[in-house]
């Protein structure tokens, strides 16, 4: 009786051995593969989230602008006021603080001091096209930009 219970522990204990290292030889390989990067191609692109609220929208417009981001202030902005940022350059973008708010026809204007300049900006955000345009906002709110000395 002895040998018969030997004999089963032997081979149970064979059997455990075998099944752990084939499940280590099937699965170690893949465990340590380095995992995938996605390339380019395999992200899918990202939608630009626009702000509901007015005040975050023109937020956003000087943001871009003052980091040099083309794109996204094109996004923000109509043809009008991209053009005028460009004419007025962004050599001090980086320094505009908000200093306040007003309304007026449906346009809500952010005002802006030039930390650097003193120089003042306003900026137009269509109210009703930004607030109506869903979770996700409206491309091209901003269609005034205007700068004072």
């Amino acid at each position: 009786m002895k040998t018969t219970i030997r004999n089963r522990a032997a081979a149970l204990t064979i059997a455990a051995v075998v099944s752990v290292s084939g499940i280590a030889l099937a699965s170690g390989p893949a465990l340590a593969a380095p995992a995938a990067t996605a390339t380019s191609s395999d992200v899918a692109p990202q939608s630009v989230h626009f702000p509901t609220d007015t005040g975050a929208y023109a937020d956003e417009l000087v943001r871009a602008w003052g980091a040099g981001n083309t794109e996204r202030v094109e996004a923000f902005a109509s043809p009008e006021v991209v053009e005028t940022l460009n004419e007025h350059g962004a050599e001090d973008a980086k320094h505009w603080v908000r200093t306040g708010g007003d309304g007026a026809a449906g346009t809500i204007y952010s005002t802006y001091k030039n930390t650097a300049t003193g120089e003042t900006m306003s900026v137009g955000v269509a109210n009703e096209e930004v607030s109506n345009g869903g979770e996700w906002g409206a491309p091209h709110g901003v269609h005034k930009v205007q700068f004072d000395n």
